[in-house]
């Protein structure tokens, strides 16, 4: 009977520390980044230390012709973005919010 008592609250006491562990995690601190489209194939990066304008036709890709340019470079950057650790947060029909644990 002892043994059992000894269990249950050996279980009760870990179960107990897990829940300790888990509420006291810090708030992630994340850095942000913006990514517009901003004409037929243009894009701006505004990234935490820097700017970029990009033509996605100059970096080699080819925009299907059916595509609708501006939905097609935003996929394609938020994927671009997704490969570097970057997490979109929101966006709009011209913009996407982005952002990854420091």
């Amino acid at each position: 009977m002892k043994k059992y008592i000894f269990i249950i609250l050996a279980v009760a006491l870990l179960a107990f520390v897990g829940l300790q562990a888990q509420n006291k995690s810090e708030p992630g601190v994340y850095e942000y980044a913006i990514v517009k489209w901003d004409g037929p194939d243009r894009l701006y990066y505004n990234l935490p230390q820097s700017f970029v304008m990009v033509h996605v036709r100059s970096q080699g890709v080819t925009i299907p012709r059916d595509a609708q340019e501006e939905e097609w470079c935003l996929a394609y950057a938020a994927n671009k973005m997704a490969g570097e650790g970057w997490e979109p947060i929101n966006l709009n029909s011209r913009r996407i919010l982005f952002r990854r644990a420091k």
